[in-house]
């Protein structure tokens, strides 16, 4: 199933990059300020934490780092996580048009999705390197662990993807309850709160959310200049890969039935 997936992908690449530009375009037509929309709502929840919590509650990050950029590393990773997998749920519905009329590749709809995600994460990664610079926080080669990240971004989110987007052709529920999900998962993930904060013995939890791992990890190696740890690696792969192959099983069972329900 899922050697077929991949090599579907693969023989349908030249599909991904017009489909992804198509996207980005869609998503703003007829708005005055087009892609500016979509920096828009991160940077007015950045202003919002940043006077809440350093101004308000005046919170300190362990190292002296400034709130602000410690918060910025690891809303980043988050913003993409957030944008791809909310998009490619919604991918196939949204794409009816062809699931309905033509022998089309679903299982592409994923890939250009996050491929399209992939644009304002780059406009972002560009800021975040601009603070890093002006906070003058010095170059290291760690740094560029930073698309290990993106990578562990992109393989869990696709699988999970494949399995919302699945699941949204005949649950239409299914985005909604994703947007309370995702609310959630971000107040249980070490984004605006740190872990070094938390007793020992509820540290060991954060284990069990695959986010956790790539937020830390995003954060520590363009901040703190950290290598992640090898057991909490381990420990991300099993659990990033099992989201994967279940994923690609239960879209590629669906599949055949599109065209029917949506």
């Amino acid at each position: 199933m899922i050697v077929h997936l991949l090599s579907s992908i693969y023989r349908h690449q030249a599909l991904i990059y017009p489909l992804a530009w198509r996207d980005l375009q869609s998503r703003y037509a007829g708005t005055l300020a087009g892609i500016l929309w979509t920096f828009v709502h991160p940077v007015a929840v950045v202003t919002v934490f940043y006077f809440v919590f350093a101004i308000g509650f005046r919170s300190q990050v362990t190292g002296g780092t400034p709130f602000i950029l410690w918060f910025v590393s690891g809303f980043v990773p988050w913003l993409f996580f957030n944008e791809a997998l909310t998009s490619i749920t919604d991918s196939v519905v949204r794409n009816a048009h062809f699931i309905k009329k033509t022998v089309f590749p679903s299982e592409v709809l994923a890939v250009v999705h996050l491929t399209a995600s992939l644009v304002p994460h780059a406009v972002f990664t560009v800021i975040l390197v601009a603070m890093l610079a002006y906070y003058n926080v010095v170059f290291h080669p760690s740094m560029f662990l930073a698309f290990y990240f993106v990578l562990c971004i992109c393989v869990l989110v696709i699988g999970l993807g494949w399995f919302l987007s699945a699941m949204q052709v005949f649950y239409r529920d299914i985005s909604h309850g994703l947007g309370i999900g995702l609310n959630l998962l971000f107040w249980v993930t070490p984004i605006v709160w740190s872990p070094d904060n938390l007793p020992e013995q509820y540290r060991s939890i954060l284990r069990y959310n695959p986010l956790g791992y790539i937020i830390q990890g995003y954060r520590d190696v363009m901040v703190s200049h950290q290598v992640p740890d090898v057991g909490q690696t381990v420990f991300f792969w099993c659990i990033a890969f099992f989201f994967f192959l279940a994923g690609a099983y239960v879209f590629g069972r669906l599949k055949q039935e599109f065209a029917d329900v949506i």
